[in-house]
């Protein structure tokens, strides 16, 4: 979410665009702990490396098709470099709070409105109806539990709610008892790289509207999809299919 409104800082809006893309599928501290959690502790640490690896790659791949689709030319970053000065601590705090303020009154309130809407849910036993209907997705090609297009969804608000609530649904944290090597390593690729969580979408929406915000989290979304459904079929044969 800060590197997202870091990006305004770029010369073009074109720069700023594909920066902030490419800040989305960088792996953050809640997705390395699905990472880490669902894969290096029950399927190895290789596999857990190889998906960061995988990670680098496809940003380097997203990253020059974004310059090669989008209209304009790169320009070098400009930044003003400002006289060295003691700090003044009334200063410092007043842009902190300029940097922070965004946390309380945007992405505090989008994580506690996400996060009752989905115990809401989980209460009226409407998770059950959901992952009926994403069951062709889940099921059909992911090769995961139909229950995981539940888990997906949940960590659209918030990324450790992966495990969190796998760890609910399935009643143990032991998921190799549960799921099969290769459907944790679809697991953890498909929340690696699907849509960003509420607060990284709010800042998006800061910085570019809810209407580029909406593009970017399909297309992350349906990429993540495509890929999750490749890797079920590449990788079942040398991890033991589900």
């Amino acid at each position: 979410m800060p590197a997202c409104g870091a990006c305004r800082i770029m010369e073009t809006g074109r720069q700023k665009l594909i920066a902030a893309v490419l800040c989305t599928l960088i792996p953050c501290s809640a997705r390395t702990v699905v990472i880490l959690g669902l894969v290096a502790a029950t399927v190895g640490v290789w596999w857990a490396l190889a998906l960061y690896l995988f990670d680098l790659v496809l940003i380097g791949v997203v990253g020059r098709i974004g310059t090669r689709v989008l209209p304009g030319t790169s320009t070098g970053l400009v930044t003003e470099m400002p006289d060295y000065h003691i700090p003044s601590l009334r200063v410092v705090l007043a842009q902190t709070w300029m940097r922070t303020r965004s946390l309380f009154v945007m992405v505090l309130p989008a994580y506690v409105l996400s996060s009752a809407l989905l115990q809401v849910a989980y209460s009226a036993g409407w998770l059950d109806l959901l992952s009926g209907l994403l069951a062709p997705v889940t099921t059909g090609w992911l090769g995961l539990p139909a229950i995981a297009g539940v888990v997906i969804l949940a960590g659209m608000v918030r990324k450790e709610l992966t495990i969190l609530m796998l760890d609910v649904i399935m009643g143990t944290t032991d998921m190799a008892t549960v799921l099969a090597p290769v459907q944790l390593v679809v697991l953890a690729l498909v929340t690696m790289i699907s849509v960003p969580c509420v607060a990284t979408l709010a800042a998006l929406a800061r910085e570019f509207g809810w209407g580029r915000t909406g593009a970017i989290a399909v297309a992350e979304t349906g990429l993540a999809l495509l890929l999750g459904g490749f890797a079920f079929r590449l990788l079942g044969p040398i991890l033991g299919a589900a």
